[in-house]
C-alpha cells in the first residue's frame, strides 16, 4: 500500500488553501480583539496566536510543495 507520489487534485487544494486562510483571518482577528479587550485573557490571545502561526506554516509548507510538484513530469527521456 504505497503512496502515490504526485500533486493533490485542484478541486481538493482549493478548498483546503481557503479553509486553512478563513481560519487564519479569524484567529488574528480573535488574537486582536482579546488583546484590545485586555485584563487576565493571555491564554485566549497565545492560543489564538499560535493557530494563526501553525496555519500560516501549514498553507505556505502545503503550497510550496504542491508549487514544486506542478512542474512538468520527467519521462526519463
Amino acid at each position: 500500500m504505497g503512496r502515490r507520489s504526485g500533486r493533490r487534485p485542484v478541486w481538493l487544494t482549493v478548498p483546503l488553501h481557503v479553509l486553512l486562510a478563513v481560519v487564519l483571518v479569524l484567529d488574528v482577528r480573535a488574537a486582536v480583539f482579546w488583546s484590545r479587550v485586555g485584563g487576565p485573557l493571555g491564554v485566549p490571545v497565545t492560543v489564538a496566536a499560535a493557530v494563526a502561526v501553525l496555519a500560516l506554516l501549514l498553507l505556505t509548507s502545503d503550497a510550496r510543495r504542491q508549487w514544486s510538484r506542478s512542474g512538468p513530469a520527467d519521462d526519463g527521456l
